[in-house]
């Protein structure tokens, strides 16, 4: 099977500099290697609440626990079977007792550190998908030449409202899915782009604004299993043409098995 060539950017987003807010977005994705020599792609994207005072470290957490609970698992056991919903809620519980700490050593509020999360485990046989609050985890299957959302953003009663980890009624917000069909492009970001993504109207992904940053990626050095920050991802975040469409923090983590034209 092909190996994983994957590239990440997270950028603060124009309405936040001019205030001299951090990004308030994180990242990261890794290629673990199991016993057997299986590759398994962990990646996972944050959004920190706006109207949360330290919502940036909470997204921090959040990324970094997972793809280290969930690296960890997927090295012991490549196939995922041992990985269910009870497991992902019960990282979540743990993640929000970390939090809780965090807080209370700062002398801040719970509540401060509140953002969404969203997740992606791919194995050979099998992938996970965790989501709770908006943006969104794209992928594309082999065989096909478009992209499908896994879970639709996650929107409130209320406009600009949606669900986040430090929420009381986690354990009914938090969606849960696993697929035996794994896909060869995956594509998770933070709602700053969801509307350069996503056809809204229609709920579908507008695949020729994804196509021509995976065709790029298919074409680049795979890193040695770490999704380095990107600076020609970087460089398409922060550009006219998408600060035009969107001031908000953005972050993209974008991974591909598919062969680049002209490759064996």
């Amino acid at each position: 099977m092909p190996v994983w060539r994957t590239a990440y950017a997270s950028v603060t987003g124009t309405s936040h500099a001019a205030t001299g807010t951090p990004c308030q977005d994180a990242g990261r994705c890794e290629v673990v290697v199991a016993g057997d020599g299986t590759e398994i792609l962990i990646a996972a994207v944050a959004d920190g609440a706006g109207s949360a005072a330290h919502s940036e470290a909470g997204s921090r957490m959040a990324v970094n626990s997972y793809v280290e609970e969930f690296g960890s698992l997927a090295m012991k056991d490549p196939t995922l079977a041992s990985a269910n919903r009870a497991v992902v809620i019960q990282w979540m519980q743990g993640l929000r007792d970390s939090i809780r700490e965090a807080a209370a050593t700062d002398g801040h509020k719970f509540s401060e550190y509140a953002c969404t999360f969203l997740g992606a485990v791919v194995g050979p046989t099998r992938a996970m998908f965790v989501q709770i609050g908006d943006g969104a985890i794209v992928v594309r299957d082999a065989g096909s030449e478009d992209y499908s959302w896994v879970f639709w953003p996650q929107n409130g009663e209320y406009a600009n409202s949606t669900n986040f980890i430090t929420q009381k009624d986690l354990e009914n917000a938090v969606e849960v899915e696993f697929a035996d069909t794994v896909p060869i492009e995956l594509g998770i970001f933070s709602d700053g782009i969801e509307r350069l993504v996503l056809d809204m109207r229609q709920r579908i992904v507008h695949t020729p604004a994804l196509r021509p940053i995976f065709q790029w990626l298919a074409r680049t050095e795979r890193p040695n299993g770490s999704c380095g920050e990107s600076p020609p991802l970087v460089a398409f975040l922060r550009s006219e043409k998408v600060n035009s469409r969107t001031d908000d923090d953005k972050t993209l983590v974008v991974a591909t098995r598919a062969i680049a034209e002209g490759e064996p």
